[in-house]
């Protein structure tokens, strides 16, 4: 309970110092060319007042959240009876995962959508849901090589059966939504969907299904070609300022064998493998709760591979 209080109050005090967390289009570019106040931690800690009769997936929508970030958060609230007038912290924050910032990025694990704007350097993000266990989002490289308003739906034959059709007419009960970006990933892409209390799971048949309200701000900004870089990344670092954080999410496929070298050989990877506080951060390997954490402080001339190998 210390290191969460701990936490609370430096993720607080960072976002107070930053005018971009009042946007939701954040100031985001690669580390390695940032400038000063510029860091790949995206956000800020919220507090919500509970109204009568909302539940924990009312106020994750609300705040752009999916439901399973905000219940990783508070694992021991009762989702659907929350005290009205109880205050309660809403974790709106993020780590811009470790790409080349263009397009479209979604990491699995953390059930998320960026969407980069290289040339102002900002990024937008959006809860998602994805594909299961044994229907999983297929991971690489892909562009959007569809757009379709009002799509039809063809029924993938394995779901016919829950149908009773094969072709589902574009309309309120359809369950891709108003709106289809397809990828090059042949039957698989973004939209939206008839079910929006869905959103941030991991359940969809491979698909990524975003809020409608997001859905219609996305579809208008992403034009045919767009690269979409589909990730798989439990373990994220990132920076504010010189403060060094992670962020763990689950394994929803169980691909990572141990998660405490999978995130030593991430940070080693960065060169900032030297200027983590391990203890830490095996602490937000054992809790995944997928908020950003701060385990280190960089030292005066920035990380980086330089600095791990001075201190090692």
């Amino acid at each position: 309970m210390r290191l969460k209080a701990l936490i609370l109050a430096v993720l607080l005090s960072l976002a107070a110092l930053d005018p971009s967390f009042a946007q939701t289009e954040y100031r985001c570019v690669p580390a390695a060319r940032a400038p000063a106040g510029v860091g790949t931690v995206i956000g800020r800690m919220l507090v919500h007042t509970v109204k009568p009769g909302e539940t924990l997936l009312d106020i994750a929508r609300t705040y752009g959240l999916g439901f399973s970030e905000l219940k990783a958060f508070h694992p021991g609230r009762d989702p659907w009876l929350l005290e009205e007038g109880s205050r309660l912290q809403v974790p709106a924050l993020w780590i811009v995962p470790a790409t080349k910032h263009r397009g479209i990025a979604v990491n699995v694990p953390e059930m998320r959508l960026y969407r980069f704007h290289a040339k102002k350097g900002t990024v937008v993000t959006y809860p998602v849901t994805v594909g299961g266990e044994e229907t999983q989002t297929p991971l690489g490289t892909y562009r959007v090589v569809e757009k379709e308003e009002d799509p039809e739906w063809n029924i993938p034959p394995k779901l016919r059966y829950k149908y009773n059709t094969k072709i589902m007419p574009a309309g309120p009960d359809n369950p891709i939504g108003k709106y289809w970006l397809g990828l090059s990933a042949r039957g698989y892409g973004i939209h939206g969907t008839d079910n929006p209390w869905s959103v941030g799971r991991i359940l969809s048949n491979g698909c990524i299904r975003m809020y409608p309200e997001d859905i219609e701000k996305l579809y208008p900004d992403v034009p045919k070609g767009t690269v979409v870089e589909i990730l798989y990344e439990p373990v994220k670092f990132g920076l504010r300022g010189s403060v060094l954080f992670v962020e763990v999410h689950e394994d929803p496929y169980g691909f990572i064998e141990d998660m405490g070298q999978h995130a030593r050989l991430v940070a080693r990877k960065k060169g900032i493998e030297a200027c983590a506080d391990w203890d830490k951060v095996d602490e937000a390997i054992e809790l995944k709760n997928g908020v950003p954490v701060p385990v280190g402080v960089l030292p005066k001339g920035g990380g980086g591979k330089k600095a791990a190998r001075s201190r090692s």
